[in-house]
């Protein structure tokens, strides 16, 4: 996680705004945004989102350096079946820990409700999983 942790403070750096700056703006504390950096945390994708915006930097940029991306972006996923990369991009949401899914009768949800959560939890985080021709 160093090399995201170096990325972050290095454009902050660039962009010439403080530690409190980039923490008020992103909605996280200043001491958080410290650890961060100095490689003590890993961010979450909801933080590297956030901090995307207050960078003006794409969050597939952020996520891929923190490997957090989800295999369902990758390009080498796309041969996959509509069915499989549901499924990819259902485990990802679950993986969420701030995701707070019942039991494993989640499991068991038809290929149509899945790909629904999916779609809440883009709008939510303001990521896109899965492409949006995957209907």
């Amino acid at each position: 996680m160093a090399g995201i942790s170096e990325y972050l403070k290095g454009i902050r750096e660039r962009a010439d705004m403080s530690v409190a700056a980039v923490s008020k703006s992103a909605g996280i504390s200043a001491p958080y945004l410290y650890q961060i950096e100095d490689g003590r945390r890993n961010p979450s994708a909801k933080v590297l989102c956030r901090l995307a915006q207050v960078y003006k930097v794409r969050a597939e940029e952020l996520l891929m350096r923190a490997d957090l991306l989800p295999a369902a972006l990758l390009p080498e996923i796309t041969s996959e079946s509509r069915d499989a990369q549901v499924l990819r991009a259902f485990d990802y949401v679950l993986s969420d820990p701030e995701v707070m899914a019942g039991s494993e009768a989640m499991q068991t949800l038809p290929i149509e409700a899945k790909l629904a959560i999916v779609r809440l939890y883009e709008r939510a985080e303001g990521l896109r999983i899965l492409p949006e021709d995957v209907i």
